[in-house]
Parts: structure tokens; sequence; C-alpha cells
């Protein structure tokens, strides 16, 4: 069975029961398919860096962003560095950073720009120890700390994947809300095209430049109006997308140094709902 097989198996899962995330339904494909004995222990196993390429070993088979065969860059874009969780030379898990500019990464102020990091990418292949992925996350960060100076790192945890951030509630990272900037509940709106083979997100909508040169690329001209009204004329539908649950953690001597100057305070985890019900269509 190929990538795009496995993920198409996983998200009719997913949509058939969103009460358990779709990477942990796509988890389960693969452990089915692979029937490899679950590890008991991580005794002996270490955390260090990896290449890009080792990295989609992982991230490609078993992370939920990566499943969608229209997804232009399946990886995530900007990427800096990536780290593994080996045992006995066997990869069991990747996590992937990423120094991402704007508002997102404005946590701390002025001064930690460049000490500040998204991790953007993680999984763990399905026979790995249950506190694999937490042991992960814990000393990839502190390693990527040594390695890069970066002292505040932040995560979401996606609602569109059923998401609670159960690692990082694991890891004891500070969750400081949803959809951070907008109203409760609120939302915004991607396009999927007639035959289902391309999705424009909002962000990419909003973010184009004042050519609109991709939109150009579509057919759309100046003078058809306004652009989604153009797109949903030519049979584009619209799929609704939910904020995400960002989460924050800081490295170093000075950590609590960091927790006092963030522009966030921490709040109660969340937790899943009894009955969840679909949060969103997972594209086809």
């Amino acid at each position: 069975m190929n990538l795009r097989q496995a993920h198409d198996i996983a998200r009719e899962r997913f949509e058939a029961d969103p009460s358990k995330c779709y990477q942990r339904h796509i988890r389960e494909v693969w452990g089915k398919l692979e029937a490899k004995p679950q590890l008991p222990s991580l005794r002996g196993a270490r955390v260090e860096r990896i290449t890009r390429e080792e990295a989609e070993s992982i991230i490609l088979k078993y992370e939920w962003l990566a499943g969608d065969p229209r997804t232009k860059a399946p990886m995530g874009r900007g990427i800096s560095a990536c780290y593994g969780l080996k045992l006995d030379g066997e990869f069991l898990g990747a996590n992937c950073f990423g120094v991402m500019g704007g508002k997102v990464g404005d946590i701390c102020g002025v001064g930690y720009e460049d000490k500040t990091v998204c991790l953007m990418r993680g999984a763990c292949v399905p026979h790995a120890p249950k506190n694999a992925a937490s042991v992960l996350t814990r000393y990839a960060c502190y390693q990527a700390h040594r390695d890069f100076g970066w002292q505040v790192f932040f995560a979401y945890s996606d609602r569109d994947a059923a998401e609670i951030g159960t690692i990082y509630q694991a890891c004891n990272w500070w969750y400081v809300g949803e959809d951070l900037g907008h109203a409760a509940g609120s939302f915004h709106m991607d396009y999927i095209s007639p035959d289902g083979a391309q999705i424009i997100t909002s962000y990419k909508l909003n973010h184009q430049g004042k050519e609109k040169s991709f939109m150009k690329s579509l057919g759309w001209t100046p003078e058809d109006g306004a652009i989604r009204p153009w797109l949903i004329y030519k049979g584009w539908s619209q799929i609704k997308r939910y904020g995400k649950k960002k989460w924050l953690w800081f490295e170093g001597k000075d950590k609590e140094q960091l927790q006092g100057l963030s522009r966030y305070r921490p709040l109660p985890y969340p937790k899943r709902a009894e009955g969840t019900a679909s949060l969103a269509a997972v594209a086809r």
C-alpha cells in the first residue's frame, strides 16, 4: 500500500470517527499494515539532529498535514532543523522546527525574534513506546536550544484534525488559547476546486500581492470583480476552517524571565468533548 492509499483510508476513518484525531487514525492504519511488535521502552534511545530527508521518512508517512496529495509542500515551508528519536539505529520519530516571522512569532517582544521558533511537524512510528512523542519533543527542544540558541518554542494543535495537544500537555507546555486575535468560534474559508484537485487557503488569497498573479493564473481578471464570489461562480466550494490551539515552551537558564515577558498567560488545558462531531472536512 502506498502513502496516498493509507492516508485515504485514515481520512475515511477520521470522518466516521472524529473522536480520535486524524494522526491516531493514520498511525493505526500503518500499525496494522506493518504489524511490528510494540517496543517496551526507550532505554538506550537518543534524540539527535537528522537531515530533512531522514525526517521525511517519518513525517510524510505518519503526520496528518502531509497526507493531503494537493499540498504543494507537505513537509512545510521554512523548516530550519530536524531532530530524530533513534533506538538501535532505527528511527522512531521526527520533529521539524522552523522560524516564522510576523505576529505569530512575537511572543516575548523585541530582542527575542531570533530566539523564537515553531515546532512545525512531528510524528512517531506506530510501534514506538507510548511516551515516545513526549520524550522526542522534550529533548528535541533541549537540543535545538543548544544548537541554535532558540529559547521560545511555539506549536499548534489543529482543530480540523480533532487535536487537543495531548503531547504538549504531557510535556507541560503552556496552552495559551485558540485562534488568537479573533473572536471565539471564528473561522475562515478555504476553497476547493470543482474537481477536488486543488485547495486555495484563505491565507494564500490574502497574501498573494497586489498583482494577484496567482488568481490571474486561474483565469480571474480585475474586471471580474471580487475574488471569492468569482471562485464560487466558477464552481469552487468553501471549506470552513476553525482556529488552531497555540502552545508555548520556554527553554534555557532564564526560562522564568521569558515566561514573565510572554504576551500570553497559561490557560487550563483543553479536553476532548464526548461525542465529538466532525469539526471540518479533511479534504479528499
